[in-house]
């Protein structure tokens, strides 16, 4: 009994030691909520623009794209008195039923002046992101983009937009989903690429209408953080060896 004793009194006091051990592996989580765009069209300063498309059997003169006055409710109360909020409208319409799609997404200008895909970049480690989303009572589906820290694009389901009116979608990012690359030189966080609208094959393809207001997510801006994290960034200069 007695060493059995001993034994336990050792076990213990060798965790005693072991405790600030573990304490100073533990990680600092500190989450904050991100705007990615308001539609307020208030961000001077960004050098990107929305951008639609359609797939084959989109009807001519479609899709279009449209800023409007507006909000939600639930985000009229956080607006500050005499300031006006907008939305982002987009509508269209298809010539036959089938697998369409519309895609809606950050663009920029190339050299030639012709607007290209934009993948925007998220900070830390991504826990959710959400969005306002007025559905027009249509049985499409609603799918976030995301490019993976390998470069891989997911499509990830976020709602049937069968409701009719203002919803805040939230999506959870999967586990899986790689958000930082294990080298160097890899991307260092998870991308934004843009959302896709699908039709169901027997769902009606005339005009269609939807808006998007307030996206933003929910990272611990701490995940990118550890000790020697400021050494990503030393660049070796040309002829410098030794």
């Amino acid at each position: 009994m007695k060493q059995g004793r001993l034994s336990v009194c050792l076990v213990l006091v060798s965790l005693m030691f072991l405790l600030p051990m573990f304490a100073q592996v533990a990680t600092t989580t500190s989450y904050d909520s991100l705007m990615i765009d308001d539609f307020d069209q208030s961000h001077g300063d960004v050098d990107w623009v929305w951008y639609v498309q359609g797939s084959r059997y989109i009807a001519e003169g479609y899709p279009k794209m449209q800023y409007f006055e507006g909000a939600p409710n639930s985000v009229k109360y956080l607006q500050k008195e005499g300031v006006t909020g907008k939305v982002l409208g987009v509508e269209a319409a298809f010539n036959k039923k089938g697998d369409n799609w519309l895609e809606i997404f950050p663009a920029k200008k190339d050299a030639n002046g012709k607007y290209v895909p934009y993948n925007l970049s998220l900070a830390g480690d991504i826990d959710h992101i959400d969005v306002w989303v007025w559905g027009a009572g249509y049985p499409y589906n609603l799918d976030l983009l995301l490019r993976d820290a390998d470069g891989r694009v997911h499509a990830v389901p976020m709602t049937k937009l069968s409701y009719i009116g203002w919803k805040n979608i939230k999506t959870y990012i999967p586990k899986w989903m790689i958000q930082r690359s294990r080298y160097r030189s890899g991307a260092k966080t998870l991308s934004f690429v843009g959302f896709r609208i699908k039709t169901e094959p027997y769902a009606p393809v005339d005009i269609f209408t939807i808006y998007f207001d307030q996206l933003k997510y929910l990272s611990n801006t701490f995940a990118d953080i550890y000790d020697g994290y400021d050494f990503d960034s030393k660049v070796f200069n040309e002829g410098a060896g030794l």
